[in-house]
């Protein structure tokens, strides 16, 4: 399945650039870069995803906590804005004129997205469960 993928997005990868290179087909362009953003950003993202997990996890305090889920959801933020400027002024069938970066921008969307999310994801659940091991131990203290 992985091989597929990787082809798959290589190939668009390739027909992407000729066209961005001839300057033909600008939204076409654009969707073969996003498509190609998701075949290898799912491996580049989740790398760079655990890296980022990685780093939060060495600070482990409380206050680390909070500057990494403060990180995740700047970053978050950050693809949020670019998917909307990718999906409304890149393919958008009739509302888009994409510029030349739009491309490259739907190129590096899904490693954007997915490294966003693994970190925040994680400082939250690891947050969560900090919280009710607190929890169980006052409960544990009444009884």
């Amino acid at each position: 399945m992985t091989g597929s993928l990787l082809t798959i997005a290589g190939l668009s990868l390739v027909v992407g650039a000729w066209l961005w290179f001839h300057k033909d087909a600008p939204k076409f362009t654009v969707l073969l870069f996003l498509i190609a953003g998701l075949g290898l950003g799912g491996v580049v993202g989740g790398v760079l995803g655990v890296l980022i997990n990685r780093a939060m996890g060495t600070i482990g305090t409380t206050t680390g906590s909070l500057i990494g889920i403060g990180t995740s959801t700047l970053v978050a933020g950050l693809a949020l804005v670019a998917t909307l400027e990718v999906a409304i002024k890149g393919i958008h069938p009739r509302k888009a004129r994409p510029k030349r970066w739009h491309a490259f921008l739907a190129l590096a969307l899904p490693t954007i997205v997915i490294a966003a999310g693994v970190p925040l994801l994680s400082t939250v659940m690891d947050a969560f469960s900090t919280g009710m091991a607190n929890v169980g131990a006052a409960f544990n203290g009444l009884g």
